[in-house]
């Protein structure tokens, strides 16, 4: 094989390659797409109920003036 020949097969090897992931980024694209709307559509008939959240104005309380106590504690170190 001269090198002429060894060139040109290495173009279309490399040409090939790049096709391959290309299509292959196409492809994932494609099915990220596809399963975020079958996501929202299966939303709709399967909606996700949000925890609500229980008021703990007091714990919050306390929990902030430990936390400003140990600051004010380690401040003057």
């Amino acid at each position: 094989m001269n090198a002429e020949n060894l060139m040109m097969s290495s173009v279309y090897i490399t040409i090939i390659g790049m096709l391959i992931v290309f299509v292959f980024l196409i492809l994932t694209i494609w099915s990220v797409k596809a399963m975020s709307l079958l996501v929202k559509v299966l939303e709709k008939y399967f909606p996700q109920e949000v925890p609500q959240q229980k008021a703990a104005v007091g714990a919050d309380n306390a929990l902030v003036a430990v936390a400003i106590a140990a600051a004010k504690k380690f401040q003057g170190k």
